[in-house]
């Protein structure tokens, strides 16, 4: 069976874990790739609303597809936050301005669909 790539596939092998890193590192990067493109497509539709900072966007997603599937295995918040900088560095998402973040409370960028035009 070979990998079907999706719109969120980079054409290059992902890199999640520096040389240096040690094998567990290794090992849990190899374990993540598979998943990398179901959680770009999630954390994306979070931004279909309204521009949110990336701690918004990944708690809005892990709330909202921890509650879907439902088979007791749930992704972590920070595992989806982590995917805005591949969404960003592909323009998928762009910088729009800067709000106070509802998770941190700082103030931080907030980002928004590239073809939005709000």
């Amino acid at each position: 069976m070979t990998h079907q790539q999706t719109l969120f596939d980079d054409e290059r092998d992902p890199k999640i874990a520096r040389h240096s890193d040690p094998d567990t590192s290794h090992a849990a990067a190899d374990e993540m790739l598979p998943k990398l493109g179901k959680l770009e497509s999630r954390l994306l539709s979070a931004f279909r609303r309204w521009p949110k900072t990336a701690r918004e966007a990944a708690d809005d997603a892990a709330r909202l597809f921890n509650c879907l599937e439902g088979d007791g295995k749930h992704t972590e918040t920070e595992s989806y936050r982590k995917r805005y900088t591949g969404l960003l560095k592909r323009g998928r998402i762009i910088a729009d301005g800067v709000k106070t973040c509802r998770v941190s409370g700082k103030t931080v960028t907030a980002y928004k669909l590239k073809d939005e035009q709000k």
